[in-house]
């Protein structure tokens, strides 16, 4: 008991241990990735994978870049795209996942600036060009709809500033943001003034808070630059949707008004939840393709379908390759970047989020508390089996309750850490145990190994199991084995040989009974003599016996193509199985002591083993072991009074696992039972007839034989009233 409670304090020590570094916010890199992993297969798993019809895609994929041309296309291009998007099909809202952030300069357009200079007729030559400039097209065609355009913070200290300003910074509650760690831009490429400030919005499409393995599991919404906040793509075309341009920052603060940190943004009323840095975790609808794709030809020609694009929300991006617009994703390795942004749009339409509440960390600490104390004061008194279910049974709790978080609350609670704890806690005990039991077992050998049996030890080194060397009485199945013929087999071999034989045989089936839990008591010569249920109790131990007997007889099949490549003669074995009261316990002399079983159910399974030469069967089993098995055909064998027993047995032949015996066998064997019945209700000529039959089914049975002869010598004194079916062997 004092090596269990110090097997608890250890317990203890590994878990505050393990605690210390989630207080600290310093887990182990590997058990991060591990938590980022858990996370991404609970998003797979509850994905609604369905289609959003409101949000299309017009891809600048493979195709189009086929047939317009490679990127960046021209701006006569671009204006002909957004005349199609809103002119032709009626879309409501555009955002581009693109950025236009250096003018077009043509040769072409130099050219005519120099001859319309030497044209007197053309009175202002300059506003005539500025007609003709592709930038300003591209800007009066954003002008006319309602286009958000896209932008990239740049966060290197060396960073400078490409194109005009952001559109439109956020009208939010500054204040509150300022001691948060908002990612702080230092540059910005952006798209030409002239465009920028033709459009309704603005937003950036980078990501700075992807995590550590590349994946984006979240995505900023608010980015801080030259002392303004700006909305991420998805959150400004939010806006624009709801008519709004403020949104109110929702900060936590402690009981004295110090601000804690960030929860949510609310948009119009919307909660939209978010970390302390303003990053939104995207719950991805599905895998690619979540969302109609459209390829940017197709509009081009006029050839997309009206259905698809009327009224819908229109990211224009790419998912063609080589344009590197392709992210890491939970869902998929290859995920076009556009993709991302529509997932957290069509998110917020649907108010459907992910979030990870500010108490987080409390409910990790208290799983993490309530693992340490579980596991570490019940594992040290279970066994390797019962700690290992109560590991399982603890872990798939945790799983059910942060899955019911996750699909109920859409609280994202972190449980990896807390796994790893509960395994290491249990690989930790269970060595200890180990260490602690085999040091006790190596003693209690060398005290008690000499005259007590390993199972014995094993149970004293257990130290829960109650065993005792003295005798008492106890229900058991014993087992007796012998080879047949074993003289004339041992007269014909060399010592060498004969030991090569013994030794291949008792390992074999040694092996059988140590695989379902057998004691061997001990060899008697050729003979081998086992119990069941002693030292330990085994309430199924006419089962373990049975299962043994069949499995000792399948190694003896299995033996004899090896003996015979050896030279060694092919061996047949004989076994008796009974259960019944016997007396168990150690016995013996002072000067010799042993682990044994006594009693009148040990004769019987002795004598059982006697009688399958008499019936030329391999294995006999008494009825009281057939009535506590299951699965296993048995055949009435008959009914006999052995010698020194005055009650009648009924004795059994097991077939095999009832799974293998076929349909064709088991009604064979239906046949031959009924005639035995018959033969015991002295209608023997019925039984003669059933058993016939079944010999075309089993030919050269040696019970028909036998039954035969006995309803031959039967009909000669058919009107005995004193016959019996009960047969009497007067031989051991």
């Amino acid at each position: 008991m004092r090596r269990r409670w110090l097997r608890v304090v250890l317990g203890f020590l590994v878990s505050l241990l393990m605690i210390i570094p989630a207080l600290t916010d310093r887990r182990p890199e590997l058990l991060e990735r591990f938590e980022m992993d858990l996370f991404d297969v609970r998003l797979r798993a509850t994905m609604p994978k369905l289609l959003d019809p409101r949000v299309v895609i017009v891809d600048i994929d493979e195709k189009s870049l086929a047939e317009v041309g490679r990127w960046p296309w021209s701006r006569e291009t671009l204006a002909q795209l957004v005349e199609q998007m809103f002119s032709r099909y009626q879309v409501t809202l555009a955002g581009f996942d693109v950025v236009f952030s250096e003018a077009e300069t043509r040769v072409e357009l130099e050219h005519v600036r120099l001859l319309l200079k030497n044209q007197p007729d053309i009175s202002d030559p300059e506003r005539f060009i500025a007609q003709l400039d592709p930038d300003k097209r591209l800007a009066d065609v954003l002008a006319k709809w309602p286009v958000t355009l896209g932008y990239i913070f740049s966060h290197s200290s060396t960073a400078t500033s490409i194109g005009g300003p952001p559109r439109r910074s956020l009208e939010i509650n500054e204040q509150d943001l300022q001691n948060l760690p908002i990612p702080q831009a230092s540059g910005i490429i952006s798209n030409l003034a002239e465009l920028q400030l033709s459009v309704i919005s603005g937003g950036f499409f980078d990501n700075p808070l992807v995590d550590r393995d590349g994946v984006y599991r979240r995505i900023a919404l608010l980015q801080h630059y030259s002392d303004k906040y700006y909305p991420a793509l998805s959150l400004a075309m939010l806006l624009e949707l709801f008519g709004e341009t403020r949104v109110q920052a929702i900060v936590e603060t402690d009981a004295s008004g110090q601000l804690m940190g960030l929860t949510a943004l609310d948009v119009a009323g919307l909660r939209i939840p978010v970390d302390e840095q303003g990053a939104m975790l995207v719950p991805y609808r599905g895998g690619p393709g979540s969302f109609p794709y459209v390829s940017a030809v197709d509009l081009l020609n006029g050839t997309a379908e009206q259905a698809v694009l009327e009224g819908a929300i229109v990211f224009v991006g790419t998912s063609a390759a080589g344009l590197g617009d392709l992210r890491v994703t939970p869902v998929a390795t290859r995920f076009a970047g556009v993709e991302v942004h529509a997932n957290a749009l069509s998110a917020m339409l649907d108010e459907r989020f992910l979030s990870a509440p500010d108490y987080t960390l409390g409910v990790e600490i208290a799983q993490l508390a309530l693992t340490a104390i579980l596991l570490s004061l019940l594992i040290p008194f279970l066994n390797a089996i019962g700690s290992l279910l109560l590991v399982v049974g603890w872990v798939l709790l945790l799983i059910g309750f942060n899955l019911y978080a996750w699909v109920e609350l859409a609280w994202v609670i972190p449980i990896g850490y807390t796994l790893a704890v509960s395994v290491i806690l249990l690989g930790v005990l269970a060595l200890a145990g180990y260490f602690s039991t085999t040091r006790h077992k190596a003693v209690l050998q060398t005290q008690f190994g000499q005259y007590v049996p390993p199972s014995v030890v094993a149970s004293l080194a257990d130290g829960e199991s109650q065993v005792s060397l003295d005798g008492e009485i106890r229900e058991m199945t014993v087992l007796f084995s012998d080879i047949r013929g074993f003289t004339s087999i041992s007269e014909g071999l060399s010592p060498r040989q004969l030991s090569r034989l013994m030794n291949l045989y008792l390992s074999e089936m040694t092996e059988a009974i140590h695989q379902y839990s057998g004691t061997i008591d001990k060899y008697i010569g050729d003979a081998v003599m086992a119990f069941w249920g002693a030292p330990l109790k085994d309430a199924d131990h006419a089962q373990h016996a049975l299962e043994a007997a069949l499995a000792m007889q399948d190694r003896i099949s299995r033996l004899n193509p090896r003996l015979e490549t050896e030279g060694l003669p092919q061996i047949a074995v004989g076994m008796g199985l009974n259960s019944d009261l016997v007396n168990v316990g150690n016995m013996g002399s002072n000067f010799r002591m042993a682990y044994t079983v006594l009693g009148d159910g040990v004769n019987l399974a002795s004598r059982l083993e006697g009688l399958t030469k008499f019936y030329k069967v391999s294995l006999l089993v008494s009825d009281s072991l057939r009535k506590q098995t299951t699965g296993v055909l048995f055949r009435p064998v008959d009914l006999v009074r052995v010698k020194g027993k005055l009650e009648p047995v009924e004795i059994f032949e097991p077939l095999g696992l009832k799974t293998h015996i076929s349909q064709e066998e088991a009604l064979a064997w239906n046949i031959y039972s009924e005639a035995i019945d018959e033969y015991r209700n002295r209608n023997w000529l019925s039984s003669a007839d059933k058993l016939r039959v079944f010999n075309q089914f089993m030919p050269e049975d040696p019970l028909v034989d036998l039954y035969l002869r006995r309803i031959a010598d039967n009909q000669l004194s058919v009107d005995n009233p004193n016959w019996s079916p009960v047969f009497e062997h007067r031989d051991k």
